[in-house]
């Protein structure tokens, strides 16, 4: 029996012995590169957004004022007003007036109330029974008496009185209220309205109008006289140039003769 010779005991196998053939040498592979390539192998890098020059010119917006057309003035002026940016007379309703709603007429005297009063009492009694006019007839024993009234509006000096001492009142209520002021003092011209009011009731007594001349031939006499009506405006004229001169004095107005 014949034996294969195997390896030695002690050593290492013999890698070509038996039936394989000799190992081949390991193949010679390329040297490792680098990974990632070196910086210089990559092109320049970039700004990013790109630099400002680049880009157009920026523009403004909205566009200059000088690109619009010029501002019209809504709704337009109406005409005979002072257009927008002009100056409004000064008194009643100007730029940086009082304002109305401001208004306390807890701050008002109460004789400015009375004279107000006086002459809107002034114009209202003159609508009623102002004059009077009484008729008595008398022809053949039989005798026959009328009267009738007439207001104010009768004749000249009754309604005189009554719509000048009523615009006085007014225009002391409008410098309470509005502060409305006039080139010369108000409490003068109250005063003087009230005045002048006064006077023509006065007289009002002596001249009443209507002629009653020539009808005594024929049995009638007219008699000509005075209503309730005209007492009652007689007695507000003397109370509101009363009160005028109070606070015409209170106020440190002086007459244009006193010193």
């Amino acid at each position: 029996m014949t034996e294969t010779p195997g390896p030695s005991l002690g050593g290492p196998a013999d890698p070509n012995a038996g039936q394989y053939p000799p190992a081949e040498p390991a193949q010679q592979y390329p040297p490792a590169q680098q990974y990632p390539p070196p910086a210089e192998q990559y092109p320049p890098a970039q700004a990013y957004p790109p630099p400002a020059e680049q880009y157009p010119p920026a523009q403004g917006y909205p566009p200059p004022a000088e690109q619009y057309p010029p501002a019209q003035a809504y709704p337009p002026p109406a005409q005979g007003y002072q257009p927008t940016g002009h100056a409004a007379p000064a008194g009643f309703g100007a730029p940086g007036g009082v304002n109305l709603q401001n208004f306390d007429p807890k701050t008002v005297n109460p004789l400015d109330w009375g004279i107000v009063a006086a002459g809107v009492l002034a114009m209202l009694f003159s609508f009623f029974g102002y004059y009077k006019y009484s008729v008595k007839l008398n022809f053949l024993g039989v005798s026959q008496s009328s009267s009738a009234t007439f207001s104010a509006w009768h004749g000249f000096f009754g309604w005189f009185a009554a719509l000048v001492a009523f615009a006085a009142a007014a225009l002391l209520a409008a410098s309470l209220v509005a502060k409305l002021t006039l080139p010369v003092p108000i409490r003068l011209v109250v005063l003087g309205g009230f005045a002048l009011a006064l006077l023509c009731a006065l007289l009002a007594f002596v001249i009443v109008p209507g002629n009653t001349g020539g009808a005594d031939g024929f049995g009638v006499k007219v008699s000509k006289g005075h209503g309730f009506s005209y007492w009652l405006s007689l007695l507000v004229l003397l109370a509101g140039t009363g009160l005028s001169f109070v606070r015409f004095q209170q106020t440190g107005g002086k007459l244009p003769s006193s010193n």
